[in-house]
């Protein structure tokens, strides 16, 4: 099955939303039962990194359809988000 560049993407980004709305709710709920923060922690976590995987997404099927030119923007924003979360880490 071959995805267009916008509807893989958008489905990422909304997976993303989706799952990590959904983690943070239950963290919530688990919060207020017994404290424990890791489900939040978690749920914006994946709020965080869903952005960053839209990209990587976005660069498979650029490359899948041989469009070269946003494949190289694709993936130099992939290098300097990498590198920036490897600095960021230090």
């Amino acid at each position: 099955m071959r995805l267009e560049l916008n509807k893989a993407t958008a489905l990422t980004l909304r997976t993303g939303i989706v799952l990590g709305m959904a983690l943070m709710l239950l963290g919530l709920c688990l919060y207020a039962v017994d404290g424990s923060e890791t489900l939040l922690y978690a749920g914006l976590l994946v709020l965080i990194v869903s952005p960053f995987l839209g990209v990587v997404v976005s660069f498979a099927v650029l490359i899948a359809e041989r469009d070269w030119r946003w494949a190289g923007v694709a993936a130099l924003l992939v290098l300097v988000t990498a590198i920036g979360i490897v600095l960021s880490l230090e």
